[in-house]
């Protein structure tokens, strides 16, 4: 089975972003991983860089960010082309408590599942195959 190679997080808190991004490196090793504070961004990047490519990729996708929330986000991601929504797994990771936010998560086919802060490192063995996506 093949191991995803490419991540990305989405999350406007920079620290949650580095430990995300180190339990990924330090559970399958030299891997591909962009941050993002701003969503908006990532939205950018994500049509810019999916569309001319065919690359496996987890998205880690926080829910409660300032600019734009995590379901806002995916309000945007739904209206790209399905080339570049085949490429890519979001999970949303929250600290949310609310079983509403996992609910919501759950009904939406973009989604592949809800994931508690902080990221472990068996959540990324569990997700990091081409399964996943």
């Amino acid at each position: 089975m093949k191991t995803i190679r490419k991540y990305i997080i989405v999350d406007d808190d920079h620290f949650s972003n580095v430990l995300c991004s180190m339990v990924i490196k330090n559970t399958l090793g030299n891997v591909d991983t962009e941050i993002f504070t701003n969503p908006e961004d990532a939205l950018r990047f994500i049509q810019d860089k999916y569309c001319k490519s065919q690359e496996p990729t987890i998205l880690f996708l926080d829910i409660n960010m300032p600019t734009l929330t995590g379901w806002e986000f995916m309000e945007q991601y739904e209206k790209f082309p399905d080339g570049i929504k085949r490429q890519i797994g979001i999970y949303i990771q929250s600290s949310s408590v609310d079983e509403r936010d996992e609910e919501k998560a759950s009904r939406n086919k973009y989604i592949k599942g809800f994931i508690s802060k902080p990221l472990e490192g068996k959540t990324i063995l569990s997700l990091a195959t081409i399964n996943s996506i």
